[in-house]
């Protein structure tokens, strides 16, 4: 059993009188009293700090902290970046496969308004004489496989001549001749073929002859299959696709045929075509209860292609990143955190060791030995000084056990 020093100092006072302690050894006896009102301050001041967080706690929370806000930081910072750029490149995708559709689209256009128009400078087709003007349009007919009529109408509307040989019509009720009559460079209108059943482009030009600027029109009906094919080639994933619309807002090609329900279905209220920003950038918008992300772009004679994807198919592989990153991030955290509680109890563990070390010095307790006393850094040296502390109250308690002797 340890001998503390407040035993050793009652030791030598215990042999006189109770009355005479405090006048033979006023010194001694002063000093016991110290001792005793010194610990009882010191369990007063234990059981004020035992309600607060310790060292151990407060050097942990310290160095979660310190992890947790750089990776934080870095997680949002890197989230909203790769959603950024994920969003660019997805505006970039529909905006590039819109553009390079779109551009094939005016080529064929302007190659076959390029075409009827050098045809109708030609003498034979000038006259407005069926005879003369018969075997130009069979040739073309022939030439461009696309094409199933070629035909003239004069001023009246009334059909001159065709490429296929059947009986002459009237074709004044129709737009594509009003157009070019009414002053416009070419005409157009899209309609459903009588043979295929399928929608179908009329292109027309007026025919100059001497100083008549409008002697009549020259016309060529055409299928669109090129187009389709065109507009078909367009897939984004499994749910992304093209519509082609007319001036009117009617469906000339479909990338999902099987969606149509009519020849020429009219698309004038879809989502993309309500919203004027579709023609600046992509959208997202709401379709059939799903997101949809869309852009619209117009071709050089009017018409409109609209491509479209659904958003959670376009974005899955953002969403996938997303949470990889963060169950990388709970890893990493938990890591943190586990590097934390380990260089916590490193640190202080030896500070418990020297606190409690010094507490008992202060009970009088000696004879401990002093641990951390060949570290080099503070703890070490604050061990040395308790170790110095310990050998003077030791002394000190020799000295007065002398005196009291």
């Amino acid at each position: 059993m340890a001998v503390t020093g407040e035993h050793r100092i009652r030791k030598g006072c215990n042999r006189l009188p109770f009355r005479g302690r405090e006048r033979h050894f006023p010194f001694v006896w002063a000093a016991a009293n110290a001792q005793r009102n010194f610990l009882k301050v010191n369990e007063m001041a234990e059981q004020k700090t035992s309600s607060g967080f310790n060292i151990f706690q407060k050097i942990l929370s310290t160095i979660i902290i310190v992890a947790l806000i750089p990776l934080a930081g870095l997680w949002y910072i890197s989230s909203y970046q790769a959603s950024e750029n994920w969003q660019v490149s997805i505006n970039n995708q529909l905006i590039t496969a819109a553009d390079g559709v779109v551009t094939t689209i005016d080529e064929w256009v302007d190659m076959n308004i390029r075409l009827l128009q050098q045809n109708a400078k030609l003498d034979n087709i000038g006259t407005m004489e069926a005879e003369r003007q018969t075997p130009v349009l069979e040739a073309i007919g022939n030439t461009y496989e696309w094409t199933y009529l070629v035909f003239t109408v004069d001023p009246s509307g009334q059909n001159i001549a065709r490429n296929d040989g059947k009986a002459t019509r009237f074709y004044g009720d129709r737009q594509y001749f009003q157009q070019v009559m009414s002053g416009y460079r070419f005409g157009q209108q899209v309609l459903i073929g009588k043979t295929s059943g399928k929608p179908a482009l009329v292109l027309s030009v007026p025919i100059r002859h001497g100083d008549q600027r409008r002697a009549g029109v020259l016309a060529m009906a055409m299928h669109l299959v090129d187009v389709s094919k065109q507009v078909a080639s367009i897939k984004l994933g499994t749910t992304g696709f093209a519509i082609l619309l007319d001036k009117a807002g009617k469906a000339i090609a479909h990338g999902r045929p099987d969606q149509l329900t009519e020849s020429l279905q009219d698309f004038s209220d879809h989502p993309a075509l309500q919203d004027p920003d579709s023609a600046q950038q992509p959208i997202v918008f709401e379709q059939d209860g799903k997101q949809i992300v869309g852009y619209s772009i117009k071709s050089s004679n009017g018409w409109t292609l609209i491509v479209q994807q659904d958003y959670a198919e376009a974005f899955a592989p953002l969403h996938d990143a997303e949470r990889n990153a963060l169950i990388l991030l709970g890893l990493t955290l938990l890591l943190a955190i586990t590097m934390a509680f380990v260089l916590a109890h490193r640190l202080s563990n030896p500070i418990r060791q020297l606190t409690a070390t010094a507490n008992n010095l202060s009970r009088g307790t000696m004879g401990e030995d002093v641990i951390g006393t060949d570290r080099g850094d503070e703890i070490g040296a604050l061990a040395r000084a308790i170790e110095r502390m310990g050998i003077s109250i030791q002394m000190a308690f020799d000295r007065l056990q002398k005196d009291a002797a």
